[in-house]
């Protein structure tokens, strides 16, 4: 019996299709869900704003992306090489709430009646482990891939670690 469902989420089109499948699930059994999102650091300024655009967010927001994404233009002129621009936590934190909120619409709309969001900062693997450990659940239902870079794909993906420290069954999504 699937009782308690674990669903991370970073706005990709993995993590969307893995909110629909885990709707689908609970919804069958009557499961709750415990939406996780982990403060997205490492995304790029164009995927942040493709997430605010997606989820009907107020301009301010969009508009400090694109002042952050101009800063780090200015800087790699003035050093004639990339330089990465930090995104604020507290924009991250917005962005993060955004998309657990969206989650949460989609998953209510599939008519689950218990959802639960959290949105963590640090290293989504183990915040993910964290949570269903935490809440008992009986499965993780999550997109096979995500924002992550090159980088991410040359040192093992958040759902392949996930899916080797869990102790409950798990789900990928394509």
């Amino acid at each position: 019996m699937i009782s308690t469902i674990i669903l991370p989420t970073d706005g990709s089109d993995h993590a969307n299709r893995a909110v629909e499948m885990a709707g689908e699930i609970a919804a069958k059994f009557g499961a709750r869900i415990v939406v996780v999102q982990a403060l997205l650091h490492h995304a790029s300024t164009t995927d942040l704003r493709t997430i605010c655009e997606q989820t009907g967010v107020a301009p301010q927001l969009v508009q400090k992306i694109d002042e952050l994404e101009n800063a780090m233009l200015e800087a790699a002129a003035a050093a004639y090489a990339p330089v990465p621009v930090p995104v604020p936590p507290d924009i991250l934190r917005k962005i993060g709430d955004l998309v657990a909120q969206a989650a949460r619409r989609t998953l209510e709309a599939k008519g689950v009646k218990n959802v639960a969001t959290q949105v963590v900062d640090g290293k989504p693997a183990e915040n993910i482990i964290a949570a269903a450990e935490h809440e008992k659940a009986d499965l993780i239902v999550m997109g096979r891939r995500g924002l992550g870079n090159v980088a991410g794909m040359l040192m093992g993906s958040v759902s392949h670690k996930v899916l080797h420290l869990a102790d409950c069954a798990c789900l990928t999504v394509k």
